[in-house]
Order: structure tokens, then C-alpha cells, then sequence
């Protein structure tokens, strides 16, 4: 495999007479190692899989001029035309592309080479004055009797695999989707460490702002054959270009969560298994790539979820995989496919007024399909969450599973422009950041649009800070204050509805687990 960098020019300036080239056509395939339910990678079964849609050029040797381009088929399959009696090799590409509409270009690039591309080329050859119709190539594994002995060239069309089965679960949601760029950066040097993204040290799998990271660092994580960690690290690059989420991120893992990140997580849980059609996800890792780290089966909804309710990842994994998969069991009579899932995260989810949780999710996917209220409440109850929630707020506070968090209910309190004061309390007994109760929201509605003052309180010396939101953009937020002082958020804004959140400053950069409350206003000013 050669790792250099890709150029859009022009795929030819040669041009080819009729009857004075010929045919050369073959398959571009891929070692694919499968992974086991508790020992990690089974790297004595691996298999050769088509590596489908990537991108093929023949080149000339002389000038390495690209003389023409085309994609391999569902089967790996490729055919391009080529002049007569000439020497020139061919190269298959770590890239999906396709240009119109639906449009999309996937490319796994090198983060410790300069985001180069890769791309693995056969040997030199005369095409000679016949048709060759056998010219494959196949991406190694690279992997010896215990250890990786040659490059690993099959890890990026590994990749990219998982990312072929993703887009086009999306396709047959909506089928004139236009993807926008997408880098994918793998780097056998990619390690679970911290620090600089350009020498691999990126901490774990994940997406941000366009671009994804995988693992690949033998002997530690590597994630070019976990597909499901593929495939959930490429939802969240679905929902930031097609719906949204208001996840603040962060560790997770069996914990009660901040709503929107028990939903983001749940559901990038629940779509890895959508766009493999595979409800066990693995996650391999440790020396030999010998261990699997992460298993769960989402089809079995007591399967880690210690606390099932509105704040479980693992809850919203299994109600969202239920919804789509065709196997009855259980509760799970309903067989939706993944259209009306995609519809209510590309419409009503994407504007919702409130943050992106299972409440909303829920609310709309029933507000959409009415004839399927009753299959999709059964879900909501079998994992503790009320079925009776009318809204994205649950503003009728139907919902009384507060994980024995005394604070983690209402989700959503609301306050009235020149109303009484509110009382607001939060803690960390979960945990800090991102934890059940870390944060408490809340929800008012603007009719004449002015100056508004939003007024916290502590009644001791706790810290608030406030966030204010307009659907998942953020207005104004207020974070000047110290220990024991009041914070106040002052803005002007529109009429319309709008949610917030308020959080003792503690529970979020700290270890504090202590409760703290704070006497809230909002007032017109």
C-alpha cells in the first residue's frame, strides 16, 4: 500500500481511439478479520470481503498521469478502458465518491501523515493488445502468527466498509441525501492516549466537526474491524449533518446520564446495529487484539442496563433497536425499518424547541406514526419511562422514575416571566459532568420580544451557572460569579419558547457530589 495524497484534478487528458484500447477489468477486495464474542479478533477466520464503491484509477508509469477512473461495484468488481501496448498500474483508492445527487465522499486519510490518502496499487504491467480480465487486488491484513508482520493495507477499506453499509442504510431513508465530506483518520499509531492528534495520541474512537478518528494501535485498541464503533462513531457525523444533538459528550458507560447524552449514545448504539443488520456490538482490544472490551446484545433489553429509564443509554439503545429490527420478543411487536426513525430525527428532532432526548424523540415518532402509539408505548415501559408524556417536556410530569435521585425530577421545570421564585437543586451523587442531576433545564415561552433577566440564587455557597438555548443554539449563558454569589443572565431575545440549563459549577470540573440549590426568577426587565 502507498500512502500519499490525493489531487481532484482532472481524472485524463488522454484520450483513446476507437479500437485502439483495451478492457482491463478485475476485483478490489480486502482481508476482513471478524471478531469473536470474548476473545476479541479471530484472525484465523479472516476472509476476503469486495471492498465496494472505492474508487479506481488506472495510471501511466511514464508521467503517472491518471488515464481514467471509475468505481467498483457491490461485488468489488472494476472495468476500465486503457490504450494499447503501454505500461501503467492500477490503484484503488480509500474513498467513496460520488458527485450529483444523492452525492457523497468518504476517504480514510493518515492523521500522522498529513491527512494523506491511502490507496494500494498493483505492480507495473504492458497492457499489452488483449483484454485482461483478472487483474484483482486484494488488501492484506497484515497480520503474521501473533503480530502484524507487513502493512496493515486492508484496515481502511475495513473502514470503509462499515461506512458503505452506513450511508446506504440512509439512502433507503431518503434516497436523494447528500453527504457532505467526511475524513475518516486511522493510524496504526492511533492510540488510547491523550495529547497530540498528529502523532496518534486521540484517546478513543470518536467524531467531531467533520472529521472522525479510529483506533489502530496494535496491542492496545484497534477499531478498523470493530464495525459497530465504526458505524456508531459515523452516526454522530449522520446527526450533525442531517438531524441534531445537544449531547454534551463525555464518559459513558452503564452510569445514569444527562438525558442528552443517554439519548446521542443510545442511539449511536442502536444505529451501529441498524447499519450492520447485527444486533451484537463488540469492541476489541488489548494485546493480540485478543480481548473484546465491550459487548453488548441489543436484542436482549436486561443486557447493561443496571437502572433502565429516560437517563439509560443502554434504554434508548434497546427501544430505538426494537422499533427497527423485524423480531418479535417480548414487548417488541413492532418492526418500523429505520424510515420513520430517520424521518423524526431529520424533522421534528432536528427544530425541536426542547433539547434532543427520548421525551422528544418519543413524542414526535408517536405525533408521526399515531397507529403505532400502543406498540411504541410498550417499549417506553418496558424500560421504566412513561408512555403518557404528551410532549418534549413532558410538561404534565406524567414521567416518576428519578433513578432514586430525589432531584432528577421534573426533567423540566418551567418559569414564568415575572413569576415566583423557583426552587432549583442539583448534585453529583452519579458522578460529574455529564451525570444524572448535574444539570437541571428549564423551559419558558417569550411573547413580546425585550430584555429578559434569568436570576439564580444559591442558598448556601454553591456556584450557578446558566445556559439559555434557542432549538440546540446556544442565545447567552452567565458564568462571571463565585461561591455563594448570585449569577444573573441578562439578554435580549424574540418571542418564542426557550430552554435552558442551570448547574452548580462543581459537579461539572469536579469530583463534588454534595447537593446545592438555588432560588430561581425570570423576569422581564
Amino acid at each position: 500500500m502507498v500512502n500519499n495524497g490525493y489531487s481532484d484534478s482532472a481524472a485524463s487528458s488522454v484520450t483513446i481511439t476507437a479500437g485502439s484500447g483495451i478492457y482491463i477489468s478485475g476485483y478490489i477486495t480486502f482481508d476482513f478479520v471478524p471478531t469473536s464474542a470474548f476473545s476479541g479478533l479471530d484472525y484465523s477466520n479472516q476472509e476476503e470481503r469486495p471492498a465496494r464503491a472505492v474508487a479506481v484509477e488506472a495510471i501511466r508509469v511514464l508521467d503517472s498521469q491518471v488515464i481514467t477512473s471509475t468505481t467498483t461495484d457491490s461485488s468489488g468488481h472494476y472495468s476500465v478502458y486503457v490504450p494499447v501496448d503501454t505500461s501503467i498500474f492500477i490503484r484503488a483508492k480509500a474513498r467513496i465518491l460520488k458527485t450529483g445527487n444523492p452525492s457523497w465522499d468518504f476517504q480514510v486519510v493518515d492523521n500522522t501523515s498529513d491527512k494523506a490518502l491511502y490507496v494500494m496499487d498493483s505492480a507495473q504491467f504492458n497492457t499489452g493488445n488483449s483484454d485482461i480480465n483478472n487483474k484483482n487486488l486484494n488488501a492484506a491484513s497484515g497480520w503474521g502468527t501473533s503480530s502484524y508482520t507487513a502493512t496493515r493495507v486492508a484496515a481502511p477499506f475495513a473502514i470503509l466498509d462499515t461506512v458503505y453499509k452506513a450511508y446506504n442504510k440512509v439512502l433507503e431513508a431518503n434516497a436523494l441525501a447528500d453527504f457532505p465530506q467526511l475524513l475518516i483518520n486511522w493510524s496504526k499509531d492511533n492510540i488510547a492516549i491523550y495529547g497530540d492528534e498528529t502523532i496518534g495520541q486521540i484517546e478513543t474512537s470518536f467524531y467531531s466537526d467533520g472529521e472522525m478518528y479510529i483506533l489502530g494501535k496494535e496491542d492496545n485498541d484497534t477499531d478498523e474491524y470493530d464495525d459497530h464503533v465504526i458505524a456508531h462513531e459515523w452516526c454522530h457525523y449522520m446527526e450533525d449533518e442531517f438531524s441534531r444533538s445537544d449531547s454534551i459528550g463525555g464518559p459513558h458507560g452503564g452510569e445514569m446520564l444527562d438525558p442528552r447524552v443517554a439519548f446521542g449514545e443510545g442511539f449511536g448504539n442502536a444505529f451501529s446495529a441498524i447499519a450492520t443488520d447485527d444486533a451484537v456490538y463488540i469492541d476489541t482490544m488489548s494485546s493480540e487484539q485478543g480481548a473484546t472490551g465491550l459487548y453488548m446484545d441489543l436484542e436482549n433489553n436486561n443486557d447493561s442496563d443496571p437502572k433502565s429509564g429516560w437517563f439509560s443509554e443502554a434504554s434508548i439503545q434497546h427501544i430505538i433497536y426494537d422499533l427497527y429490527d423485524s423480531i418479535d420478543d417480548g414487548v417488541d411487536i413492532i418492526a418500523m425499518g429505520f424510515g420513520p426513525i430517520y424521518d423524526v430525527l431529520a424533522g421534528k428532532q432536528k427544530t425541536a424547541e426542547s433539547f434532543t432526548t427520548i421525551l422528544s424523540f418519543a413524542s414526535f415518532l408517536k405525533e408521526d406514526n399515531p397507529a403505532m402509539t400502543s406498540e411504541i408505548n410498550a417499549l417506553l415501559q418496558d424500560e421504566t419511562i412513561s408512555s403518557t408524556a404528551i410532549d418534549q417536556w413532558d410538561s404534565t410530569e406524567t414521567e416518576t422514575n428519578n433513578g432514586n435521585d430525589g432531584d432528577a425530577l421534573p426533567v423540566y421545570i418551567i418559569l414564568d416571566v415575572d413569576g415566583p421564585l423557583v426552587n432549583i437543586c442539583v448534585n453529583g451523587s452519579e458522578g460529574n459532568y455529564n451525570k444524572l442531576s448535574n444539570r437541571k433545564f428549564f423551559y419558558f415561552q417569550i411573547i413580546t420580544e425585550g430584555s429578559y433577566s434569568i436570576t439564580a440564587m444559591p442558598d448556601a455557597n454553591g456556584d450557578p451557572d446558566i445556559f439559555l438555548y434557542r432549538k440546540g443554539a446556544i442565545v447567552e449563558y452567565a458564568d462571571n460569579e463565585w461561591d455563594g454569589e448570585t449569577e444573573t443572565l441578562t439578554t435580549t431575545i424574540t418571542s418564542g419558547t426557550y430552554v435552558g440549563e442551570i448547574y452548580h459549577y462543581n459537579h461539572i470540573v469536579d469530583t463534588y457530589a454534595l447537593q446545592e440549590c438555588f432560588s430561581v426568577t425570570l423576569s422581564s426587565n
